[in-house]
């Protein structure tokens, strides 16, 4: 007996062959922009993280821009009040370097007296630093004694004598004087400081 296959005979199946493309154009075209299309992705990552990294360092800047506003406010109120509390120790100094001690004044005016003879006050005015004296001495020469023990004093200056009459044996005269105390020698940054306390 004669066996006929009418089926055919099985072929062994063949793995799928990879056709080559005979034009490597498109290929190449297709992996370019793929390249093209990962670097752009990567450099918009890249750039979109350098933007958020800048924008928290402003807000961190300008955080501490806000801190350190406060500080020179503070600052500016402290300076201010500093200049302020200067000018008031510098009025306060001025006013008692030109303060005339009244106890001083009569002090220096009474050794000038006590050391001319036949020479008495009889009228003493003190306006600031200006003293005005009236008063009666037994001869000119006795009121220019008082002149001179005056200046001799060195707490007194621009005397002037505006008025010596005689008056029935005596001399009656005006004086006016600048009560001005000697400065004392003050130590380094300090102004020297005039008596009169």
């Amino acid at each position: 007996m004669i066996k006929v296959n009418l089926r055919g005979h099985k072929q062994p199946k063949s793995a799928a062959k990879f056709v080559s493309p005979k034009n490597y154009t498109p290929v190449l075209l297709l992996a370019v922009a793929l390249g093209f299309a990962g670097y752009g992705y990567w450099w918009y990552s890249s750039v979109t993280n350098q933007v958020a990294d800048l924008d928290n360092q402003i807000k961190q800047a300008q955080a501490q821009k806000a801190a350190l506003d406060n500080v020179i406010k503070q600052d500016q109120i402290y300076e201010a009040r500093k200049k302020t509390l200067e000018n008031r120790v510098k009025v306060i100094e001025g006013l008692q370097r030109n303060q005339v001690s009244p106890v001083m004044a009569l002090d220096q005016l009474s050794e000038a007296v006590q050391r001319t003879q036949f020479v008495w006050l009889s009228n003493l005015d003190q306006n600031n630093a200006i003293l005005t004296m009236n008063g009666v001495g037994t001869s000119l020469n006795a009121i220019a004694d008082f002149y001179t023990n005056l200046t001799a004093t060195g707490y007194f200056k621009n005397i002037d004598v505006s008025n010596a009459q005689d008056s029935a044996g005596n001399f009656v005269f005006s004086l006016k004087a600048e009560f001005s105390p000697p400065r004392t020698a003050a130590p380094a940054g300090q102004p020297a400081a005039a008596g009169g306390n």
